[in-house]
């Protein structure tokens, strides 16, 4: 198992005696790994770590930590798409095109809506250790990540979510978190107006993470609903990738093509998109591997 680059931590809670769920996570060492290996620009590397911190907390969502899910927001804005992969707590990610640059939202922030754009899809692929695993997609509202995520959990997943994702950035990450409150069966309308009333003050969850760890933020943002930490677990920024799974992307493309890199290139070589680490294959290795094929 490839060592991680960063770490960053997820707390699980419950509100109003179990009435709903809330998430937090830090994930700003794994966003700040995510910008220096992909060479991004400040928009792109809060994609990166918004989308971290969605998929941390999305992935929290479900019973089982093994369970594995793979994020694709496909708006068509110039950054291309944005991946997001997540095994248990251990994540990695890719922008198509993190050298992108764009001037800053009239508001002053960030313009990632501008990069990653709303003119495609959400798709959501999760395996929860069942035969099939369960694709969902949503049309993107605003390609700003948050809303898109609230927006399919509540059309895809039947679930009304609270989304809250936030990255500074300057010539590093200062703080990159992400926020996820969902009710559960039996929720009353008490805790619904209180959270929905506290919805602004949510939407600065990075900053607010800057100030301090999350056992505090948990305790600040919901004082009076009776906060109550379930657990508090590390996260990973690691890429999984080996000379195996690279084989393996190589049969997949069928032995005619296999004979014409043989033919033509006298060799192979395919970079991992979330590490960019490069997997270099002779003429001799991809004979072998038609031979053992």
């Amino acid at each position: 198992m490839t060592e991680p680059l960063a770490m960053g931590r997820l707390l699980r809670g419950v509100l109003a005696g179990g009435a709903a769920r809330a998430m937090l996570c830090d994930t700003t060492a794994m966003a700040q790994s995510a910008r220096e290996t992909h060479g991004a620009t400040n928009v792109c590397a809060a994609a990166l770590g918004r989308g971290i911190s969605a998929a941390a907390l999305l992935t929290a969502t479900a019973e089982e930590e093994t369970n594995s899910l793979t994020m694709t927001f496909k708006g068509g804005g110039p950054a291309g798409a944005l991946v997001v992969v997540a095994h248990g707590r251990r994540l990695k990610a890719y922008i198509d095109n993190p050298g992108v640059n764009l001037p800053l939202r009239p508001d002053g922030k960030l313009d990632v809506g501008g990069a990653i754009g709303a003119g495609g899809r959400l798709t959501v692929v999760r395996d929860l250790g069942l035969k099939e695993p369960y694709v969902g997609q949503t049309l993107l509202k605003s390609g700003e990540i948050a809303e898109d995520v609230a927006l399919y959990c509540t059309a895809s997943e039947q679930q009304p979510t609270l989304c809250s994702l936030g990255v500074l950035v300057e010539k590093r990450v200062l703080s990159s978190a992400g926020l996820l409150v969902q009710p559960l069966p039996g929720c009353d309308e008490g805790v619904l107006s209180a959270l929905e009333m506290r919805a602004p003050v949510y939407a600065d969850v990075s900053a607010h993470a800057l100030e301090m760890p999350l056992e505090e933020l948990f305790a600040a943002f919901f004082r009076g609903l009776e906060p109550e930490i379930l657990a508090i677990e590390p996260l990973a920024y690691a890429c999984d990738c080996s000379r195996e799974r690279m084989e393996r992307a190589l049969l997949s493309m069928g032995r005619e093509e296999l004979l014409d890199m043989i033919r033509e290139e006298r060799g192979a070589e395919i970079t991992c998109s979330f590490c960019r680490k490069a997997h270099t294959f002779s003429e001799e290795a991809l004979r072998a591997l038609l031979a053992n094929a």
